[in-house]
């Protein structure tokens, strides 16, 4: 009886302590592709050993009917965090954000318009943990859909963004 209260107790106290080995905080860059090329300044922070959240902000262009388009994004996401195996994680949520879109005048003779857009997402993604660098700093490498729908303006449709994040833990 008393071995197997030992044992687990063991195996819970080292499951907290694996559990907890995920920094608290990261900090890199999301590359994604919805409306055109640019990185987003992506930060994750812990809540509990099975919840965080994240927050993007990011700066994307591409051309589109011969135009420039400009966007400025913020988004924020509530996720849960779950143990695949070993170092990969999988994880999902949602949350809100904002967009402002400014496209200049174009070769096929669209006005110019600028938008601000409320949007709501949706995240799915896996990470792996298990590269670790100088002073033993773990790379949170991942790879995560996002869906959103926008209200109002241009952006009121839904989009996938999906993305490669690079992010540091600390």
């Amino acid at each position: 009886m008393k071995q197997s209260t030992f044992l687990i107790l063991f195996l819970f106290f080292s499951a907290s302590i694996w559990a907890q080995s995920i920094p608290n905080h990261a900090l890199g860059l999301r590359f994604g592709d919805n409306g055109g090329v640019g990185p987003e300044l992506s930060y994750q922070q812990a809540i509990s050993e099975a919840t965080r959240y994240q927050v993007d902000l990011g700066w994307r262009s591409n051309r589109r009917n011969d135009a420039n388009q400009q966007l400025f994004k913020l988004s924020a996401a509530y996720q849960w965090v779950k143990l695949l195996d070993g170092e990969f994680q999988y994880y999902y949520g949602g949350g809100t954000g904002f967009l402002y879109q400014n496209v200049s005048d174009g070769d096929s003779g669209d006005e110019a318009f600028s938008s601000a857009n409320l949007l709501f997402s949706g995240i799915i993604g896996v990470e792996y943990t298990g590269i670790e660098v100088f002073f033993d700093t773990p790379i949170h490498l991942g790879l995560d859909i996002r869906p959103e729908y926008g209200l109002g303006g241009y952006y009121d449709s839904l989009t996938f963004d999906v993305a490669l994040a690079l992010r540091f833990g600390f």
